[in-house]
C-alpha cells in the first residue's frame, strides 16, 4: 500500500493530528512519496484499526500499460475502460461496493481505490470469485494433467449454473504495429466457451458440438429450439447457448 493512501485511510479514522490534516489538505504530496516506504509502526498502527480493509488496499500497483502508445485500437478491459461496479471474495473476505475493472489481456482485475488516484492489481492467488458490472468470474485451477478438459488457469465467467455449467474465458491480445514513427496498439477479443459435465470440461463452439453435448437430453432440447427459434449461429451463438444451457438444467432427472 502506498504512503499516501495509508495516511488518507489514518485521516479517515482520526489517527492524524488535525495539523496533518490541514496540511494533507492544502498541499499534495510529491510524486516521489508515492514510492516511499512505510514504516512498520504506523503499518501496524493501520492493520490493527482496520485489519479487514489492509487486506484489500494492500496489493501491487497497476500501471495502465496502453498509455504509452500514442494510438490505439479498443482497450485491454472487459466491457469498458472506466471502473464498473462489484464486489469481490478476496483473501477469504467478502467486500461489497467496489469500483473494478478487468484486464483481460493480462488476467487481472484492478481495484480503484476510493482515496487515491493510484489503482491496485489484486493478487490472483487471493482473489477466488468477483462480480462486474453484474457479471460473475470464478477463478478455476487446470489439472496437471489434460484429463479434466480446462486449458488454463484462470478466471471464467459463470453463464449457467446446475448439472451442466456454462463458462466463457474472456481473453484479448495486444498488437502492435508501427507506422511511420508512431508505435499502435489494437486490442482483438477472442471468447471462448466451456461446458463442464460430469467432472470434465468441453469446449464447445459450434451447434453440433453443443447438441452433443446435451443429447442426453435429445428431444427436448431440439423441440426448445424450434420453438424459441435458437439457431446457434455464430453471432448469436453465446447468447443462444446459454438459453439452451439453462432450459436443459431445469429439466427433471430421469
Amino acid at each position: 500500500m502506498s504512503l499516501p493512501l495509508l495516511l488518507a485511510r489514518l485521516l479517515a479514522i482520526g489517527l492524524v493530528l488535525p495539523a496533518a490534516t490541514a496540511q494533507a489538505q492544502s498541499q499534495p504530496p510529491p510524486m516521489a512519496a508515492y514510492a516511499a516506504p512505510i514504516p512498520e509502526s504506523v503499518r501496524q498502527v493501520y492493520t490493527a484499526a482496520d485489519p479487514v480493509s489492509s487486506l484489500l488496499y494492500n496489493g501491487p500497483e497497476y500501471v495502465n500499460y496502453a498509455m504509452r502508445y500514442a494510438v490505439q485500437t479498443g482497450h485491454q478491459f472487459f466491457l469498458a475502460p472506466e471502473p464498473q461496479p462489484g464486489s469481490v471474495f478476496y483473501h477469504h473476505q467478502p467486500f461489497d461496493n467496489l469500483q473494478l475493472r478487468y484486464d483481460v489481456v493480462l488476467d487481472q482485475v484492478v481495484l480503484t481505490q476510493p482515496t487515491s488516484p493510484l489503482t491496485l492489481r489484486l493478487v490472483n492467488e487471493k482473489l477466488d470469485r468477483f462480480t462486474i458490472a453484474g457479471h460473475r468470474f470464478e477463478r478455476l485451477r487446470a489439472a496437471d494433467s489434460t484429463a479434466s478438459g480446462l486449458p488454463a488457469t484462470g478466471y471464467y465467467e459463470v453463464l449457467a449454473e446446475g448439472p451442466v455449467r456454462l463458462l466463457a474465458r474472456r481473453t484479448k491480445r495486444k498488437q502492435e504495429r508501427i507506422e511511420g514513427r508512431v508505435v499502435r496498439a489494437e486490442f482483438i477479443g477472442n471468447d471462448r466457451l466451456y461446458i463442464h459435465k460430469a467432472g470434465r470440461y468441453y469446449a464447445v463452439n459450434s451447434k453440433s458440438a453443443a447438441q452433443k453435448l446435451l443429447a442426453d437430453r435429445e428431444s427436448e432440447v431440439r423441440a426448445y429450439m424450434r420453438q424459441n427459434k435458437l439457431k446457434l449461429k455464430r453471432k448469436q451463438f453465446e447468447r443462444d447457448l446459454t438459453q439452451l444451457t439453462a432450459f436443459y438444467n431445469q429439466l427433471p432427472p430421469r
